[in-house]
């Protein structure tokens, strides 16, 4: 049977593993375990659903890959045709992906996923009253130019008010690229971003498709991320944020900080708020205990 041999960073008011430094907040603790897992996702049709980014996928979407080149994926999204919108958007940073080598290419695109139904492709426009927010961000691919451009396929966008977007949204994500642009050789950050597009929805927007025909997306009531990290030496760590869709109307940098430990959830209770299993394909020993733990501490900038 598979040996599994992983470091895990985790709060002492939780769980301890074979501590080695019992007066710390947090403990790295070495665990020899085997890999079974009962929720991984079925990746016989589609290996990059084996990856430690992806969510466990729902039936009634579609699941959507973005590759630079033939080999690298960018990202994965899992997208809700009717409602015009991705339910998530997954993808990773490592020493690669991280890379700044261009600007942002404001080239903006249809999904191509749906050249052949276009009744679910969104024409490229302006969104009336809000703005076009990137989910996964284009600062956030700055590696290839072809990574960039696919951060401003449609499929990628969602409507966000203003404020929301460029300050309160803004502040989380910047703190999580941060992270991800921090990583060193053979680290790697798996992130999760998405939002509500069940019943919790401000409305929705009118758009049109690339038949000329007007459609509605959906209006997120809230935003979230889940972040799971993992060092070259083997210490895992994850955390989540949860935020509302709305102008909080104070940009000081005290209502800023508390609006962001304010937002901090563990993987687990993101888990019950989006009824996203995030993380499926970790061994289930490991997933059990960083999604139930954050240490707040223990990232920085929060």
């Amino acid at each position: 049977m598979k040996r599994i041999y992983l470091f895990l960073v985790i709060s002492l008011a939780g769980f301890c593993l074979c501590s080695c430094n019992d007066d710390k907040d947090e403990v790295a603790g070495y665990v020899e375990m085997t890999d079974t897992n009962v929720n991984a996702n079925d990746a016989s049709a589609d290996a990059s659903l084996a990856r430690w980014e992806m969510p466990k996928t729902q039936s009634g979407y579609d699941y959507i890959t973005h590759y630079i080149g033939t080999s690298e994926l960018n990202y994965a999204l899992e997208y809700a045709p009717t409602k015009y919108h991705a339910h998530w958007v997954a993808y990773r940073y490592d020493s690669n992906l991280k890379a700044q080598k261009i600007g942002r290419t404001d080239e903006w695109g249809v999904e191509p996923f749906y050249n052949n139904n276009k009744q679910y492709q969104v024409a490229v426009q302006y969104f009336s009253g809000y703005n076009r927010g990137h989910i996964l961000g284009s600062a956030e691919r700055l590696n290839t130019r072809e990574a960039n451009v696919q951060t401003f396929y449609m499929s990628n966008m969602s409507p966000m008010l203003g404020n929301f977007n460029s300050i309160y949204w803004g502040e989380i994500e910047d703190l999580v690229r941060t992270w991800g642009r921090n990583c060193d050789s053979g680290d790697t950050l798996y992130v999760v971003k998405g939002a509500t597009i069940d019943d919790r929805i401000l409305g929705t927007i009118f758009l049109d498709n690339t038949l000329g025909n007007q459609v509605q997306m959906v209006i997120p009531k809230y935003y979230f991320i889940a972040v799971l990290s993992l060092s070259s030496k083997g210490i895992a760590k994850a955390i989540g944020f949860w935020l509302e869709h709305k102008d909080y109307g104070n940009s000081s940098a005290p209502f800023l900080k508390t609006m962001r430990r304010g937002a901090v959830r563990s993987i687990d209770e993101l888990e019950e708020l989006t009824h996203i299993d995030f993380f499926c394909n970790l061994p289930d020993w490991a997933e059990d205990i960083v999604e139930s733990h954050y240490n707040i501490s223990s990232w920085s900038g929060l």
